[in-house]
């Protein structure tokens, strides 16, 4: 299980530092899987825990531990949701200057 978090951590690693945007527009658009990335993510952690509590011999302070992690990387799913919002209200002006040049 290690590994396979490893290896797809070491490949998301890779990813991001060959991650060449176009311009901000790019960027905002990409902003949209970032919460699905992390809502996948939680989703594993549960899972985890479902495991660890009905199928493994865990003591159960790792399925808090577990649960835990899947009630913070939810918060984080949470807060990837509001950066495209974010993006589109606050960069508005340069948004609307690039959409719509003269």
């Amino acid at each position: 299980m290690t590994a396979r978090f490893n290896q797809i951590a070491a490949e998301m690693l890779g990813a991001a530092s060959v991650y060449n945007p176009d311009g901000m527009m790019q960027v905002g658009q990409d902003f949209c899987g970032l919460s699905e990335a992390y809502e996948n993510i939680a989703e594993e952690m549960r899972r985890m825990a479902v495991l660890a509590d009905e199928e493994f011999p865990l003591n159960p302070a790792i399925t808090d531990q577990l649960k835990d992690m899947h009630a913070i990387l939810k918060q984080v799913a949470a807060k990837g949701r509001e950066l495209q919002p974010a993006f589109r209200n606050l960069c508005k002006d340069d948004v609307t200057r690039i959409a719509n040049p003269r």
